[in-house]
């Protein structure tokens, strides 16, 4: 997988950052977020969606020494709140990508 085309943005208060995620052969994989739901949080979500915001998949990071940061998908995300979270983040994210390419 590759991550390209990062974005930095607030969505209704919520920091967030949003990566455009390939597989490194080539073809659309999704949209990765990390995005923290309160101003002092110290670690962020992680969200990946492959299905233009209709699902979200849990991401986690494991770090292997010597060979950098391994991104793994985990469940798909039920919790009411954070899918609120991440239909607010979807809707800015595109705000943010037609501002961007303005």
């Amino acid at each position: 997988m590759r991550k390209h085309s990062t974005l930095h943005f607030l969505a209704d208060g919520l920091q967030v950052w949003a990566s455009y995620l390939d597989k490194k052969e080539g073809g659309p994989f999704g949209v990765m977020f990390k995005w923290m739901a309160h101003k002092y949080d110290v670690t962020p979500f992680e969200h990946v969606t492959q299905d233009d915001g209709h699902t979200y998949q849990q991401a986690e990071s494991f770090i292997f020494l010597g060979d950098g940061v391994e991104k793994r998908l985990g469940l798909t995300e039920t919790d009411p709140e954070k899918l609120k979270a991440l239909r607010i983040i979807w809707a800015a994210y595109h705000q943010e990508l037609e501002r961007s390419s303005a």
